[in-house]
């Protein structure tokens, strides 16, 4: 578990990056900034340009960021040190740090401090490593709804109309000797029956975050030798796949992460189709290239324009049905570019749907085939929806748990059991609490509360 008596320090800028930003957090913050920041002045207190000594023998100009508990991130006293240098000067200073008492902080630890210093909930600090790791704007876009805590608004009002049902049910139970009716039985059910329905309805107009986060494939198809394997090299930009004008050189699925200007997917070659295997590896081959066909966002369909007839290649179109294709002509510099036109028409003519012109050698419609693909991964407009929150795989559990719970409560409340009713209710109210405080909701204590707040029991 983390320590949070203690100081620590990471670097928090991209390595890559030439401003390096050094983050400290914990108790004894500001003296350390003290013991190795000279201010210059400045009017603003909580930006001040001065000196960093990095060692005994170098100093460097740079900028301190203050943040004072507890309106910081983490909660606590937070400092972050800005300056232009490189990678060996951020470094030694680090090491400096560490010297003087710091710890090197765990992955997560700012975040972690964060939450545990109710900065954040659970589901806003899961946020932030997906805004981090978020490889497209509709990933970072659906980890801003993350982060902006609509989720927590929303289950922190389930969660108190579920307490204060559970506080009338329980205080019927408590006082079931006497003639005292805290709620009718007929009232109880519908409010659990709108909880239940406000739940279903969290979970119908949710964001599938998984699905957004997960990276699309785009697939590339035809025939052997379609020119298949050249065209992913020069997409990626580097030779990833052999290319050798013997057919069936590739047998295996390739793929490579490729990035273009709105997104990230995976890209891969497999295997050419073939009408009928000639052996078991070939037939290997095609159950895998099929597969994995199937299941890409996209298939670009490769047909090699410097043959004459492509009979076999529009047999072979139809053994895949992807979501969406594109298809290409590949090899066009081998086309003179007074035949091209009538050579297109032909191809157009055998699939019965336009074909890109394209050549991996000169790089001749590469750039718009890039465009094409963007435009189609970036089509989601599941996450544009102002309405929706977004739920992760985890938070989705819990809530269809919490419904099936609170349908037996319904159901128990029904057949006159009440406090089996009143055990799921609570149940029920566990798992929600668990969306954004896993372990945090002590539901005896909060019930007594409700219950001693509303009726003034023992007056």
């Amino acid at each position: 578990m983390y320590e949070l008596h203690e100081t620590i320090v990471a670097v928090s800028s991209p390595t890559s990056d030439q401003r390096a930003i050094v983050r400290i957090t914990g108790p004894t913050t500001f003296d350390i900034c003290r013991q190795i920041f000279n201010l210059h002045g400045g009017t603003n207190p909580a930006l001040l340009p001065g000196t960093l000594t990095i060692d005994d023998e170098l100093k460097i100009d740079a900028q301190l960021y203050l943040f004072v508990a507890p309106h910081s991130y983490t909660g606590e006293d937070v400092a972050e040190i800005h300056t232009y240098t490189n990678s060996a000067v951020t470094e030694t200073l680090v090491s400096n740090l560490l010297g003087r008492g710091l710890r090197m902080a765990e992955p997560g630890e700012f975040t972690a401090r964060a939450y545990l210093n109710g900065k954040l909930d659970l589901a806003q600090a899961e946020a932030v490593n997906e805004i981090i790791v978020s490889s497209n704007k509709y990933q970072l876009a659906a980890a801003e709804k993350l982060l902006d805590g609509r989720l927590g608004e929303m289950t922190a009002k389930l969660l108190a109309d579920m307490m204060d049902l559970l506080s009338l049910i329980e205080a019927g139970l408590d006082f079931s000797s006497e003639d005292i009716e805290f709620i009718a039985r007929p009232d109880a059910v519908q409010k659990l029956a709108a909880v239940k329905s406000r739940l279903e309805q969290l979970l119908s107009d949710s964001i599938r975050y998984e699905s957004i986060i997960d990276l699309q494939a785009v697939g590339i198809a035809g025939a052997p030798n379609a020119g298949k394997s050249t065209l992913l090299n020069k997409l990626l930009g580097k030779e990833r796949s052999i290319v050798s004008h013997r057919l069936k050189t590739t047998r295996d699925v390739l793929t490579e992460t490729w990035t273009l200007p709105h997104c990230k997917c995976v890209l891969f070659d497999c295997a050419g189709l073939l009408i009928e295997a000639e052996d078991i590896l070939d037939e290997l081959a095609q159950q895998a290239a099929v597969e994995a066909l199937r299941n890409s966002t996209v298939v670009i369909f490769c047909a090699d324009i410097s043959k004459t007839e492509w009979t076999e290649d529009a047999a072979i179109r139809k053994l895949i049905e992807p979501k969406f294709i594109v298809p290409i002509a590949t090899k066009c510099d081998l086309i003179p570019d007074q035949f091209l036109p009538d050579r297109l028409a032909a191809l157009g003519e055998t699939f019965g749907t336009d074909f890109l012109p394209t050549s991996a050698k000169t790089g001749a419609g590469i750039e718009l085939l890039r465009k094409i693909i963007d435009a189609k991964l970036t089509e989601k407009s599941e996450v544009q929806r102002a309405g929706g929150v977004a739920l992760t795989a985890r938070h989705r559990k819990a809530v269809t748990e919490a419904i099936g719970q609170i349908s037996e409560s319904v159901d128990e409340l029904i057949a006159g059991n009440d406090e089996v009713a009143a055990m799921m209710l609570r149940a029920a109210f566990q798992t929600v609490s668990d969306i954004e405080q896993p372990g945090a909701a002590h539901i005896d204590e909060q019930i007594l509360g409700q219950i001693f707040s509303r009726f003034c029991i023992g007056k």
